[in-house]
């Protein structure tokens, strides 16, 4: 028995259990991105205003993004296929860092392509 899985006193003792699907994202990225020293801001605003383009493209199931440290940047984004993650690596939220980079960033965007094992959304 580990912390993830209850024994079945606990599990007789929750509700009943969602069904589970296969059905879930099956690619992903990683991206981190390093603000230049007092552009923190400006990257910051830049990722926000992003989220109304991840909105926008069909293939893109889930999109974060979120702050590391003061100057140190994530992004985290599901997509079901290949085809959308690589649509997505075309479209408007990397041609806006591409345009803003050498300005906002301290070093190019680190993307690091992920599959997915396993997900609850």
């Amino acid at each position: 028995m580990n912390a993830i899985t209850p024994n079945r006193s606990e599990a007789r003792k929750s509700a009943a259990p969602l069904p589970l699907s296969a059905k879930g994202p099956a690619e992903g990225l990683l991206v981190t991105l390093d603000a230049k020293p007092g552009r923190q801001d400006e990257l910051a605003a830049l990722l926000s205003n992003a989220l109304h383009a991840a909105a926008r493209e069909p293939g893109t199931l889930t999109w974060y993004a979120y702050r590391i440290t003061d100057t140190k940047f994530g992004v985290f984004d599901t997509f079901f296929t290949e085809e959308a993650r690589a649509a997505h690596l075309d479209g408007e939220i990397a041609k806006a860092l591409g345009q803003a980079g050498a300005d906002l960033l301290a070093a190019p965007p680190r993307i690091q392509p992920i599959s997915i094992v396993t997900s609850k959304i």
